[in-house]
């Protein structure tokens, strides 16, 4: 039961996180972690592309001066429209950070942030139309 229960949940985890909503996503946010203006406008609009990196500051205020070691994210709520051709996510992207002076791969602690993104489908690809998190606001 175990087995087939871990193998159920570890499915699903995969079949989530593979999905291209969520993989469009995904780019989108190391983009804007990376302050990669290319592929943040590759994976949404430029406006909204614009937007989301003019807001560097705020956002690198949120590690307080940690060095981010690695980053994921967790899918808390996807909702894809019975068309197929939007989506709303909730994601924590979480990272583990090393603060002044720590070493390791791991880090002395996590900082999660959360988003909250619509994307819309057109062309078969998969856009980021809306995003949000605590440095948008």
């Amino acid at each position: 039961m175990v087995v087939l229960a871990a193998g159920y949940y570890g499915l699903d985890y995969v079949k989530v996180h593979t999905s291209g909503d969520v993989v469009a996503y995904k780019r989108f946010a190391k983009a804007i972690m990376e302050n990669d203006h290319y592929s943040a406008r590759q994976a949404s609009s430029q406006e909204l592309a614009a937007k989301a990196l003019s807001r560097k500051k705020e956002r690198a205020k949120i590690y307080g001066g940690s060095r981010i070691l690695f980053t994921y994210f967790e899918v808390v709520r996807q909702n894809v429209a019975r068309d197929g051709k939007s989506s709303s996510l909730i994601v924590e992207q979480v990272s583990r950070v090393a603060s002044s002076g720590q070493t390791g791969i791991w880090g002395d602690r996590e900082i999660r942030v959360r988003h909250s993104v619509q994307l819309k489908q057109e062309n078969y690809l998969w856009k980021v139309s809306e995003f949000s998190d605590p440095a948008m606001h």
